[in-house]
């Protein structure tokens, strides 16, 4: 059900969603949605370039670093989609060879 002012209070509801990495991040609000969606790339590209510097090792955690800007951002809960295999994303899930602890 969405409030008068357009927010969702259950994720698996939500029309407002957004792709990135593989993955649908879904969002309770707009604004959390348009928040992640204009600060996603950067944050991933500065989170590894941290460390690349500190370790001087490449590496690619495109997927776990989006997932942690989503858990900072959307408040109401946690909902992600893989979008190949339509699974939903939960506790010690793998991706790519990582188990994500969230």
């Amino acid at each position: 059900m969405k409030t008068k002012n357009g927010i969702y209070l259950d994720l698996t509801e939500s029309e407002y969603l957004y792709n990135f990495g593989g993955l649908s991040f879904y969002f309770s609000s707009e604004f959390y949605r348009n928040k992640f969606k204009n600060e996603v790339k950067n944050y991933v590209q500065y989170e590894t370039m941290k460390i690349v510097s500190k370790y001087d090792i490449k590496v690619s955690f495109d997927i776990m670093l989006a997932i942690s800007l989503y858990k900072k951002i959307e408040k109401r809960g946690f909902r992600v989609l893989d979008i190949e295999s339509k699974k939903e994303i939960t506790k010690d899930v793998l991706i790519g060879g990582q188990i994500l602890l969230i």
